[in-house]
């Protein structure tokens, strides 16, 4: 007769084998994309991506390249740090596949014969600028509706986009319209949007070492964190003999070129604002 009183506990259910766990998880990942375990990279599933040129940093970044249908953005201290020459190879990729390419509010002059030499041809680029006489937080203001309104279109496969100072929720509007096509939307911010929130996808800190080295710190990325930064050689950038703040007022060179490198060389013409004079007419899509 069970003695009364006496309560024993339900045996514990067993742990799947190894096997069919890995199994299991497999078969996850393979039915939701989007994820990824701790200890790796994620993959870019069914959404496409841009390739970076770079070995290295493709290795280091999900899915093997830069987002399309995502914003990443790029962190610097000071312009000029090799961010345009980074993104060269990837900007040229997206115009050999015949896709436009919007510059929306550059520092600069982006010098057409600099982005002819680095192989974008003018009929596949778009130029965006404030009008004239605007203050900057007008600008920005007509800035960032305009990138809305290139993402919106759909009829653009590359979109830079500067942006010296913006709200989290402006950068969750550009993350969301990025998602609903497959553009390449790469915004251009200084170091110290670092102390905010983003919904960026991808968050590279970059930094000018010298030899024409560039130094890129992942603060944000779905995978692992990574403690050191990636010393990635960016073959022909030219020396910088003297740097600036970011942002830089207009008028202000960002650095003086080595004299060794030609001014075509140049993607943008650091001698140059962007910004129109005053009262004279500027197209905002060139």
């Amino acid at each position: 007769m069970a003695a009364e009183g006496l309560l024993f506990p339900a045996p514990a259910p067993a742990s799947p084998a190894p096997a069919s766990r890995q199994q299991a998880l497999s078969a996850l990942e393979q039915r939701y994309p989007g994820l990824w375990r701790a200890g790796q990279l994620g993959r870019a599933g069914s959404a496409a991506i841009c390739p970076t040129g770079y070995e290295s940093l493709s290795a280091e970044l999900p899915g093997g390249g830069w987002p399309a249908g995502g914003l990443t953005e790029l962190l610097t201290a000071q312009g000029g740090a090799g961010e345009l020459r980074l993104l060269l190879p990837a900007l040229r990729a997206l115009a050999g596949a015949g896709r436009r390419i919007a510059l929306v509010a550059p520092p600069y002059l982006p010098n057409a014969m600099g982005l002819a030499a680095a192989g974008l041809p003018a009929r596949q680029l778009y130029w965006m600028r404030p009008a004239a006489g605007a203050g900057k937080a007008a600008q920005q203001a007509d800035m960032l509706w305009a990138a809305e309104q290139v993402l919106r279109s759909q009829a653009f496969g590359g979109v830079l986009v500067w942006l010296p100072a913006a709200r989290p929720e402006a950068l969750r509007r550009l993350q969301v319209l990025a998602q609903a096509g497959d553009a390449v939307v790469w915004a251009l911010r200084p170091a110290t949007a670092l102390r905010e929130s983003s919904p960026a996808v991808l968050r590279l800190l970059l930094a000018p070492l010298p030899g024409n080295v560039l130094s890129i710190a992942f603060h944000k990325r779905r995978g692992p964190v990574r403690d050191t930064p990636l010393l990635l050689r960016l073959d022909g950038m030219a020396a910088a003999t003297r740097a600036a703040a970011w942002p830089v007022p207009a008028g202000t060179p960002a650095f003086s070129e080595s004299s060794s490198q030609s001014s075509s060389d140049a993607v943008l013409d650091r001698g140059a604002p962007a910004a129109p004079a005053p009262g004279r007419p500027a197209a905002h899509l060139a």
